[in-house]
Order: structure tokens, then C-alpha cells, then sequence
């Protein structure tokens, strides 16, 4: 089947599903595009627009990790002209926004509106100009990402750590980014990072045969613990992940509150993808409701940040939470 019926297929089976307001002749359209399925942030997005009853359609088109389908999707969104093109994660915002260096201060779609989300790092990213502002008219969006110099507060409070491990793959960019900010902490805070990369497949995707043995490397190269920041590959395969790190006895924490919830990492500092979800379609409300332009919006962040602990995970490691940590945090049994 050809590339772009792969699209066309997606948006016809998620339609059903992606509706805010049906057969609604006056309905803004907000066409989302997804890296890898409509998951929390997403549907919380399409639930806050449902649960209010406005007049929105949102239509959702999955690439499913193909990025190579992501130059067809950008002509047919300039061709389809929505109201409004919502973003999700740092691989489709680079592709159909485009970065400052290549647009700078327009976007890849023209004059029309685009707002991100899932974004681990969109200044680094080349999207933004700063942390509040894009500097780009038709562009803003919102953060996900609690700072990384507050997670390593937290992880280092609940288990001291001279050597952290991060396992990517090579062609992610959010993750070379990530990884590249803790390689700067690491000179202030004191600490070393032990950086491996997953082998690719001719699809340029790594195989989650390879983890187990990635992580007992890790182990062998004298890490202390391992770090999952930016991976949408480690998450996805989040059970086989922490179940290998358990078995080298290292305990793994994350920006993912999924690695705790549906794994067995020990602990995650982190924001919940329903509430960010949530808060872009705030903007996005903004937008659609009350003609802002996406470039006066700051790009936002959620005040408050979640610690979550996995106490199956710290009883078969045997390092239980100090009680400074235990105060903040919601425990996973």
C-alpha cells in the first residue's frame, strides 16, 4: 500500500473515535499528528474539548514511528488548511513546524496555527527561543518535561549515585538532547554518565532483544543506577526494561510516571500526560475561541510535578525510600 494511503487509512479509522462534536458545520478543525498513537496526552486533549460540548473537531493521524510518512502528511495539512495543527512529540514538530534555523520566524505549514506538546526540549530542540516564548507568530505549545536538574535533586535524595547509566537510541533527537543536559550536570553535581547506545535495524529501529543485554553492560561499566529521561523506546518496552535492570540489581528512574505505574521502575519525577494534555488544549481554546495569536501565548508549563515510588520495585532492590522522599511522594504498590 502506498505511503499515503497509510495515512489516509489512519485518519479514516481514528475518526470515529477523534471526534469532539460531530456533524457540526460550524466546528473548528484541529488536526493532530502523533508519533506513536493516541495515547493520554492526546485523548486528554479530545476529552477536554467532549466533556465541554464545543463545537471541535479533532482529527488524529498516527505515523506509528514513520517518520518517512511525515513530509505527506505536511502537504496534506497545508492542502487541508485546519484551524489549528497540534503536535505531538519532538520528531513531528521538527518535521512539519520546522525549526528557527530552518524557518526562522515562520513555521513549515505557512499561516497556519500550530501548537506542540510532548516535546522534551524545545528550545534545544530549535523549535522555541526560549522557555516561555517562541518567537514565532504561529507557533507556541506547551512543556512537558520537569527540569532536569530537579529530578536529579530527587534521585539523588533517594539513592546516592556516582555513576548513571542512560541506554537511546542513536537517532532519537530528544534523547541525544537529554543526554547531553545531564553530561553538563554532571560536571556541577558531581557525578559520571555512562552513555550506550541500541544497535539499529535496516528499519533504523533497535530491537528489544538487545535491552537486557545493553543493560548488563551497563552494569559491567560500574553503573550505580540507570536514567530514562527522553526515550520513547524505553518506554514502550518499559516491562522488559525494568525487569532486566531488577535482574542487575540497578534501580531505574525516569521522567515517565509509566515506568513505575506499568514497570517496575523505582521512582519517577515527572508530569502526568493528562495534565498535559489538558493544558494544551487550553491553548488551544485560546486559539479557536478567542482569536489569540499563538506567538502572543507563552508556552506553558505545569506548576506542580508528581513523585511517584514503585515499593515492589524498592523491595526487590531493598533501597526504600528515605522518609523526606516518602512525604512527597505517591506510592505504587
Amino acid at each position: 500500500m502506498p505511503k499515503v494511503m497509510l495515512i489516509l487509512v489512519a485518519l479514516v479509522l481514528m475518526a470515529g473515535t477523534t471526534r469532539a462534536e460531530e456533524d457540526t458545520t460550524e466546528s473548528y478543525q484541529v488536526h493532530m499528528v502523533v508519533w506513536r498513537g493516541c495515547e493520554e496526552a492526546c485523548r486528554s486533549f479530545i476529552h477536554f474539548f467532549n466533556s465541554r460540548k464545543l463545537p471541535v473537531n479533532v482529527t488524529v493521524t498516527d505515523v506509528s514511528k514513520d517518520k518517512s510518512l511525515l513530509p505527506e502528511v505536511k502537504q496534506q495539512l497545508i492542502e487541508e488548511r485546519p484551524d489549528l495543527v497540534v503536535t505531538w512529540g519532538t520528531t513531528v514538530t521538527r518535521s512539519l513546524i520546522g525549526t528557527i534555523a530552518d524557518y526562522g520566524t515562520s513555521s513549515g505549514l505557512g499561516d497556519i496555527p500550530s501548537l506542540f506538546m510532548i516535546v522534551a526540549d524545545p528550545v534545544r530542540a530549535g523549535i522555541i527561543v526560549d522557555q516561555e516564548t517562541s518567537g514565532r507568530p504561529l507557533v507556541t505549545g506547551v512543556h512537558n518535561r520537569v527540569n532536569e536538574t530537579v529530578q536529579l535533586k530527587h534521585i539523588f535524595e533517594y539513592h546516592p549515585i556516582k555513576r548513571l547509566a542512560v541506554i537511546n537510541e542513536p537517532n532519537a533527537v530528544n534523547s541525544r538532547q537529554n543526554t547531553q543536559k545531564l553530561k553538563v550536570l554532571s560536571d556541577q553535581l558531581g557525578f559520571d554518565v555512562i552513555s550506550l547506545e541500541y544497535n539499529l535495524g535496516a528499519d533504523d529501529r533497535a530491537d528489544p532483544a538487545e535491552i537486557p543485554i545493553k543493560i548488563a553492560e551497563a552494569k559491567a561499566l560500574g553503573a550505580d543506577a540507570l536514567y530514562v529521561g527522553s526515550s520513547s523506546f524505553n518506554l514502550e518496552n518499559r516491562g522488559s526494561y525494568t525487569e532486566a535492570a531488577i535482574s542487575e540489581n540497578l534501580p531505574v528512574f525516569s521522567a515517565y510516571e509509566q515506568m513505575v505505574r506499568d514497570g517496575l521502575a523505582l521512582m519517577s519525577v515527572s508530569n502526568s500526560y493528562k495534565n498535559v494534555g489538558k493544558l494544551a488544549a487550553t491553548q488551544a481554546y485560546e486559539i479557536l475561541f478567542k482569536a489569540q495569536s499563538p506567538g502572543k501565548l507563552s508556552v506553558k508549563a505545569l506548576e506542580r510535578f508528581s513523585v511517584l515510588i514503585n515499593m515492589q520495585a524498592a523491595k526487590q532492590l531493598s533501597l526504600y525510600p528515605p522518609l523526606s522522599i516518602i512525604s512527597i511522594a505517591k506510592i505504587v504498590r
